[in-house]
């Protein structure tokens, strides 16, 4: 008989597993659907466990709900941070600006639930603060590379005002791309001229 201590690790391992399976498959639904198209007993036959296990880790839907947005929320962080770590954001050929909106760009069901969670009130400004305070280093580093040439190096609060400039405009155009779609048949080309409209206007804040 093998010793229960052996076995903890394993067990926690499969919590986590199984936590991270059940939040996957959340996402998914929400991209699909949308915060109301589904149930949690839906979310337990996608995600291959029963109703209890959700309610007994996450307690209601709405507990669901607020663990994907902070996972969520940690993926971006995440994003960012491997922008400013692996230096791909200093190539002089692509601005960084451009790197971290076709990132996110690349994943509009992001946006979607980011904005989702601001607006219903699940996202506060406690969550922001704790999911992403590890990476708005990461995030100020990318944005001063931006005004190389400046006059004088940005600080903090200019950091601060560009990073609000440059989420917001991801978070928007997510959102606003597909009814600009259907409505003046936007296309790639139009993609890339918002992007370079976007450099333009960080590259050229001054205090």
């Amino acid at each position: 008989m093998s010793d229960p201590a052996e076995q903890k690790p394993v067990r926690k391992r499969d919590r986590e597993q199984t936590i991270k399976q059940i939040l996957a498959s959340a996402e998914e639904l929400l991209n699909r659907k949308g915060p109301d198209g589904f149930g949690l007993a839906e979310l337990g036959r996608e995600a291959g466990v029963s109703f209890g296990l959700i309610h007994h880790y996450f307690g209601s839907k709405e507990g669901l709900l607020k663990a994907v947005l902070r996972r969520t929320l940690k993926g971006m962080g995440r994003d960012i941070r491997k922008l400013q770590e692996d230096g791909s954001y200093l190539d002089p050929e692509i601005p960084s600006v451009v790197v971290m909106f076709d990132t996110f760009a690349e994943r509009p069901g992001v946006s979607r639930m980011v904005a989702w969670g601001l607006l219903t009130g699940l996202l506060d400004a406690d969550d922001l603060a704790t999911e992403f305070s590890a990476d708005r280093d990461a995030a100020a580093q990318i944005l001063k590379a931006l005004r190389e040439g400046a006059p004088n190096p940005s600080s903090p609060e200019e950091s601060a005002m560009n990073l609000a400039l440059l989420i917001s405009a991801i978070l928007g155009f997510n959102l606003l791309r597909p009814v600009m779609s259907a409505a003046f048949g936007w296309t790639d080309s139009n993609d890339n001229e918002f992007r370079d409209l976007l450099v333009r206007a960080i590259r050229g804040r001054r205090k």
